[in-house]
C-alpha cells in the first residue's frame, strides 16, 4: 500500500472525520452533564481528552527522535514543548506549576545549544515533511487562536450578563481540543510518512 494512494487517502480521511466527530459528541457531552465544579471543569472529557493528547504527542515525538536522525533535533525540541505543556494543564493541582516546567525548558536549551550546528537541518527537514503543516495549525489554534476568541471582552459584547461564561467556556475549551486534535492528525501523519517514506527509502539505500 502507498502513502499517497486513493484508497488509503480516503480511508485516513473516514477515521480522522471519526476522531473530530468524537470529539464534538464529547464537548456535547460535557455540556450536557456538567460536573459539580461547573461546565468544562477539570475532570470532564474535553480537558481530558487535551491532557491525553498533549501526552501522546510528547510520548511520540520523543520515539521519533530515536528513529528518524534527520529530525531528531526539532522532534526532541517538540516533545520537550508538549511535555511542559501537559505540566501546565495541571495547574489546578499544582500551584507552582512552573517549577516543574523550567527543568524541561533548561533541557530544551541544553539540546538546542548542543545541536545548534544540526538545527537548521534538522529545523528544514521537519518542515520538508507535509504533516507539519497541519501541525503548525493546530499549535496556533490550541495556543493563540483559543486564548484570542475565548477573551471576556469578546463574549460581553454578544451577552449582556454573566451567561457568557458558559459559551466562552465551550468556544475557548473546545476549539483548544480540536487544535490538540488536528496536532494528533500530525503527529500520525509524521509516523506514515516515516514508515512508507523514509524508511523504506533507507531500507534501499542499504
Amino acid at each position: 500500500m502507498k502513502l499517497y494512494s486513493p484508497l488509503f487517502i480516503g480511508f485516513r480521511l473516514l477515521v480522522y472525520a471519526l476522531v473530530l466527530l468524537g470529539i464534538a459528541q464529547g464537548i456535547y457531552f460535557d455540556a450536557a452533564h456538567p460536573m459539580e465544579e461547573g461546565y468544562f471543569g477539570e475532570l470532564t472529557f474535553t480537558e481530558i481528552g487535551q491532557e491525553l493528547i498533549l501526552f501522546l504527542m510528547f510520548i511520540f515525538f520523543l520515539i521519533i527522535s530515536r528513529k528518524w536522525m534527520e529530525i531528531k533535533t526539532m522532534a526532541l525540541l517538540a516533545s520537550l514543548f508538549f511535555l511542559a505543556s501537559f505540566i501546565r494543564e495541571f495547574n489546578f493541582l499544582v500551584e507552582h506549576w512552573i517549577y516543574l516546567v523550567l527543568p524541561v525548558l533548561a533541557l530544551a536549551g541544553w539540546i538546542l545549544f548542543r545541536d545548534r550546528k544540526k538545527f537548521s537541518q534538522s529545523l528544514e527537514a521537519f518542515f520538508r515533511v507535509p504533516a507539519s503543516g497541519l501541525l503548525v495549525s493546530g499549535l496556533l489554534i490550541t495556543y493563540l487562536f483559543s486564548r484570542l476568541f475565548g477573551r471576556s471582552k469578546f463574549w460581553r459584547l454578544l451577552y449582556h450578563d454573566e451567561s457568557y461564561r458558559l459559551a466562552k467556556a465551550a468556544a475557548e475549551e473546545g476549539l483548544e481540543l480540536l487544535g490538540n486534535a488536528l496536532m494528533l492528525i500530525a503527529a500520525i501523519e509524521f509516523f506514515l510518512y516515516y514508515w512508507f517514506e523514509v524508511k523504506t527509502k533507507n531500507e534501499k539505500v542499504q
